[in-house]
């Protein structure tokens, strides 16, 4: 059996364990909560990935994948009936986006552990807005390409958005970010209604 370390309140393991849901193939994978931190690793998740991240899945021979979209890859690999990456070139423009989502989560979390992991006299303001700039150039460029680039699959690029602009719901680490952006609102909220998505939804 293959398993999954992964926190509940982590976006980057939803990402995987929305995209088990979606392949249909959650009842290949046993989830392994961890409890971890950038500031105190938990010892045997780094005795499996070094760099102490989530999510970390093992195989079920006993390899090791880390990095969501790695264990994305994998997870498309596995049998089950969504494809959440094209066969053709046009794979490409969907790494490409979910670059572009993942870039979004990646600048977010750098923003919630400014603030986290400094005294509130250390924190860098001049961080916060550079991490903020980037969330909402980003959020900008979907709200310009909601038809064609979110619609009409729900393959890892679409999951990764979601999982992102949840985050960003959770821990609001730029305050609300629907203001300016009615279609990408109205594309969350009808992806948010998907079973993956309500069943791996933090609290």
């Amino acid at each position: 059996m293959n398993q999954l370390y992964f926190s509940p309140v982590s976006p980057f393991a939803r990402k995987v364990r929305v995209a088990a849901l979606e392949k249909g193939v959650a009842d290949q994978i046993e989830e392994v909560e961890v409890a971890t931190s950038p500031v105190d690793t938990n010892p045997d998740l780094a005795a499996r990935n070094p760099l102490g991240k989530l999510p970390c899945l093992v195989r079920a021979d006993g390899r090791v994948i880390y990095d969501s979209r790695a264990i994305l890859r994998f997870i498309d690999g596995l049998t089950g009936t969504a494809t959440l990456y094209p066969a053709d070139d046009s794979v490409f423009d969907r790494l490409t986006v979910e670059s572009l989502a993942e870039g979004v989560l990646d600048a977010a979390v750098l923003c919630v552990y400014e603030r986290r992991t400094r005294s509130a006299d250390q924190v860098s303001q001049a961080w916060l807005d550079g991490q903020a700039g980037k969330i909402n150039r980003a959020l900008d460029w979907f709200e310009a390409h909601v038809p064609d680039a979110l619609e009409p699959d729900f393959d890892a690029a679409c999951i990764g958005l979601a999982c992102a602009l949840g985050y960003l719901d959770f821990r609001q680490p730029t305050g609300d970010w629907r203001p300016g952006r009615p279609q990408l609102t109205a594309w969350y909220e009808t992806v948010s209604g998907r079973p993956s998505l309500t069943q791996t939804k933090p609290s």
